[in-house]
């Protein structure tokens, strides 16, 4: 479970320094572009470290097809965020552990205990509560904020299905060709975009553009890792809730942002749900 949880942690911490970039109004184009290439190559550099054999045809298929899904849930990310705010992003996000855990458990035959199924339903159940906020509360979406709405849930349950499609393929030791495969596909298509969009970058774009590099080497490393010795079904409820909830915690403790009654019991269901999910 270790390895679960510090792959929550970076996974928490992306979206927190993405919060960081906006605050400061950098240019998300040029920061997704350095994001991808910074986690790009870090994994090219650890596996020159390691050494090893040429990837695999199913590392290159489930990678290229990763990046693509991941480059597409970032660009779809950002303007949902501007147009309805971190909480309702960050929500749809998580929400979209929803597919890789019915894909785990439909296609891939996983079988979980009774807890671990109350435990994994817990998990979901606390994400609406963590991610309330009461100011867009019974207001409508725009047309185009619901399309790109839906369209992120997609695009980011894709993404989590593509590292799960990646440890379903057999193929071991080449995680970091995987993940230099993904990362290096996204960073194509994100400098593609970042030099179509035409606004320049500056060098304060290049601190959070990195960091969110390291965040997504190191947490999609240790997410591989942990779905190697977890079934999905556990995995991808556990990241979704305890990785809201430590964002939620964390915003309160640097930003002073208000953590609400709701937004607290779905911490609680959150605690109660990591529990469940470790009863074998």
């Amino acid at each position: 479970m270790l390895v679960l949880a510090l792959a929550t942690a970076f996974s928490a911490s992306f979206g927190l320094v993405m919060r960081y970039a906006l605050a400061r109004n950098r240019n998300l184009w040029a920061v997704g572009a350095l994001n991808y290439g910074t986690a790009a190559l870090f994994h090219l550099l650890r596996h020159a470290l390691g050494g090893g054999h040429a990837p695999s045809q199913s590392t290159w298929v489930v990678g290229l097809l990763g990046g693509m899904a991941y480059v597409t849930a970032y660009l779809l990310y950002f303007p949902l965020m501007a147009m309805r705010g971190v909480s309702v992003s960050t929500a749809i996000v998580r929400l979209s552990a929803l597919i890789p855990v019915v894909v785990s458990v439909v296609v891939w035959g996983e079988q979980p205990s009774t807890q671990q199924v109350l435990g994994a339903l817990l998990a979901l159940a606390s994400l609406p509560l963590l991610s309330f906020s009461p100011g867009i509360r019974g207001e409508r979406l725009p047309g185009r904020a619901t399309a790109l709405l839906m369209a992120l849930f997609l695009a980011n349950g894709l993404c989590l299905l593509a590292v799960r499609g990646y440890s379903q393929t057999g193929v071991a030791g080449e995680e970091s060709w995987f993940l230099a495969i993904l990362f290096g596909m996204a960073a194509v298509i994100a400098t593609g975009a970042y030099a179509l969009h035409g606004e320049r970058a500056s060098w304060g774009d290049l601190l959070p553009g990195m960091g969110l590099g390291v965040c997504n080497a190191l947490g999609n490393l240790l997410l591989v890792m942990a779905l190697g010795q977890l079934p999905g079904f556990l995995v991808f409820p556990f990241q979704a809730a305890v990785g809201l909830a430590l964002s939620a915690v964390v915003a309160r403790l640097v930003w002073g942002e208000r953590i609400s009654r709701l937004e607290t019991a779905g911490m609680a269901v959150a605690v109660v749900a990591v529990v469940f999910m470790n009863v074998r």
